[in-house]
């Protein structure tokens, strides 16, 4: 595998303990302390607020959940709650 496809998983790597945001392929948006990611950018979120689509109002608040990375769109690093 060359350098530059490790990359993002290196930076997720590096972003263990940090606030992030998850965006699903359904709309989804999901903010919480990154606990784990592995290869296939499956992640778990501690601390985890689902949160409205562009507002970030709070829709639900859980404990710890699991993410399957085929269903995310994308992940914001070190991301800054309100």
């Amino acid at each position: 595998m060359s350098s530059k496809l490790q990359l993002p998983l290196k930076y997720l790597q590096e972003a263990k303990g940090n606030n992030v945001l998850v965006k699903l392929k359904d709309g989804g948006e999901f903010i919480g302390e990154l606990d784990f990611s592995d290869a296939t950018m499956n992640v778990i979120l501690k601390n985890c607020t689902e949160v409205k689509e562009r507002t970030e109002e709070p829709k639900a608040k859980y404990g710890t959940i699991l993410i399957r990375g085929s269903q995310i769109l994308f992940i914001s690093l070190d991301y800054k709650k309100y």
